[in-house]
């Protein structure tokens, strides 16, 4: 563990952040949207999103231990994809709000708070992605 963080530069310390908070995060959006789901999984919950901020995580923490220079630009597209779909999936409740019509469905409280997550990491990821790792 000693020898991961003995020559970090900024983008190691960005990549890596990105990486916690988008464990963090998607630990957080599957347990929340199971426990205030009744019989069904909330409309803005979606597996995809889900499956790809956990993948980018992985390949974040993944390639920066292995000391792979191209993981930053995999784990990013990961969160991009990952937000871009939790942003459309997004629209749905914040419809209903706007309109003041109860039609689609889901929870736009929950809805924002996990895309402000979600592009909080996609954003460090890829600020972090333009920054030397190593020295």
């Amino acid at each position: 563990m000693k020898r991961l963080f003995q020559d970090a530069k900024p983008g190691l310390w960005l990549s890596m952040a990105a990486a916690a908070i988008a464990l963090v995060g998607v630990v957080a959006y599957v347990v929340i949207y199971m426990a205030t789901a009744a019989q069904t999984v909330d409309r803005v919950f979606s597996w995809l999103t889900f499956g790809l901020m956990l993948g980018g995580a992985v390949i974040t923490f993944a390639g920066e231990a292995l000391r792979l220079p191209f993981t930053p630009i995999l784990g990013g597209a990961c969160f991009g994809v990952a937000l871009a779909n939790h942003l459309v999936e997004t629209a749905y409740p914040l419809a209903d709000v706007l309109t003041g019509v109860p039609f689609f469905g889901g929870n736009p409280v929950l809805a924002i708070a996990f895309s402000v997550v979600f592009g909080v990491t996609t954003i460090l990821n890829v600020i972090g992605a333009f920054m030397p790792h190593r020295k």
